[in-house]
C-alpha cells in the first residue's frame, strides 16, 4: 500500500483539500493519505518548506510527500519530482525543495506538462504519483532538471562567538520557533557561557528543557521536539508580547565575561 503525504497551503474552509485526495484516491485506490498540513500562509514556500523538512523522514521509506504552495508572482511554475534519501517529492520549481534538502538529491525531473495534455494541474500530480507507485519510478515522467530554483538555505550564521538565527514559524501557541538547531549550539559552545538576544535589550541566560521549568507568564528558550531553539512565555504568546514574528532575529553569543 503506498503511503502519500500532503501538505498544501489550501486552508481548511475550501473544496480543494477534498478535490485533491478524491483525484489522488482515484489515481491509486489502496493508498493511504496522510495530511501534514493544509494551513500554511498562502504562498509561503518557507513556511512549507520548513514543515516538510522536519517531518518527512519520520516516515517510512519510499513515501511519496506531495507539496502543493506556490509562489505569488512567479507566473506559470514548473512541476519537479525527485528521489531522496529513498523517499520521493513532487513540488513546484519555485525553489520549495531546494529548501528541504541538505544536500542534491538522487533524480529530480522535470515533469512533462506538455505531451500529456491533462486538463489540471492536480492531474499531473496524480500521473506523477501513478508512475511512483506503479513503476516505483520518476524518469519516465519528464527529462532531468539540471537548472530548476534554489533558494538560499534556511540555516544559521554559525561561528566561534555567536549564531545568527532567524525566527522561520509562529505556532498556535505564539512560540517563536528559530531556524537555529541543538547540534549548532552543541558544535560551538563547549564550556563557555551564553545568552540567548532578540529584539533590541530582551535577553535569556539559560537554557530550559520544560515550560513549566519557569513561574507562569516568564519568558524561556528552549529546544523543541524537533531540535530548535524556541522563544516562549510559560502560558502566553512569545511572538506577540515579545515581538517575535516570522523573521526576526535571534543570536546566541558565547562569552565568559558574563
Amino acid at each position: 500500500m503506498a503511503l502519500i503525504t500532503l501538505l498544501t497551503d489550501f486552508g481548511e474552509k475550501d473544496y480543494y483539500v477534498g478535490l485533491f485526495k478524491g483525484d489522488l484516491y482515484t489515481a491509486t485506490p489502496s493508498a493511504k493519505i496522510v495530511d501534514i498540513s493544509h494551513s500554511i500562509p498562502p504562498y509561503d514556500i518557507v513556511t512549507g518548506a520548513f514543515f516538510l523538512k522536519n517531518v518527512y523522514a519520520h516516515f517510512p521509506k519510499g513515501t511519496i510527500h506531495i507539496a502543493r504552495v506556490f509562489e505569488q508572482c512567479l507566473g506559470a511554475q514548473r512541476l519537479l519530482a525527485a528521489k531522496y534519501q529513498n523517499y520521493f517529492f513532487i513540488a513546484p520549481d519555485n525553489g520549495f525543495l531546494s529548501l528541504v534538502f541538505d544536500e542534491k538529491p538522487d533524480l529530480i525531473v522535470e515533469v512533462d506538462m506538455k505531451q500529456a495534455k491533462l486538463n489540471t494541474l492536480e492531474d499531473y500530480y496524480c500521473r506523477v504519483v501513478k508512475e511512483i507507485v506503479f513503476n516505483h519510478n520518476i524518469g519516465s515522467i519528464g527529462l532531468v532538471a539540471s537548472d530548476y530554483i534554489e533558494k538560499i538555505s534556511m540555516n544559521p550564521a554559525v561561528n566561534e562567538s555567536n549564531i545568527i538565527g532567524y525566527v522561520v514559524y509562529v505556532d498556535n501557541f505564539g512560540n517563536a520557533i528559530t531556524n537555529i538547531h541543538k547540534n549548532d549550539l552543541e558544535r560551538f559552545k563547549g564550556n563557555k557561557n551564553m545568552r540567548i538576544d532578540f529584539r533590541k535589550f530582551d535577553t535569556l541566560n539559560r537554557m530550559v528543557t520544560n515550560y513549566n521549568d519557569v513561574p507562569p507568564t516568564y519568558n524561556l528558550a528552549r529546544f523543541n521536539s524537533i531540535g530548535f531553539l524556541e522563544i516562549c512565555i510559560n502560558g502566553g504568546n512569545a511572538s506577540e508580547l515579545l515581538g517575535l514574528p516570522v523573521g526576526e532575529s535571534v543570536k546566541i553569543v558565547f562569552d565568559n565575561n558574563f
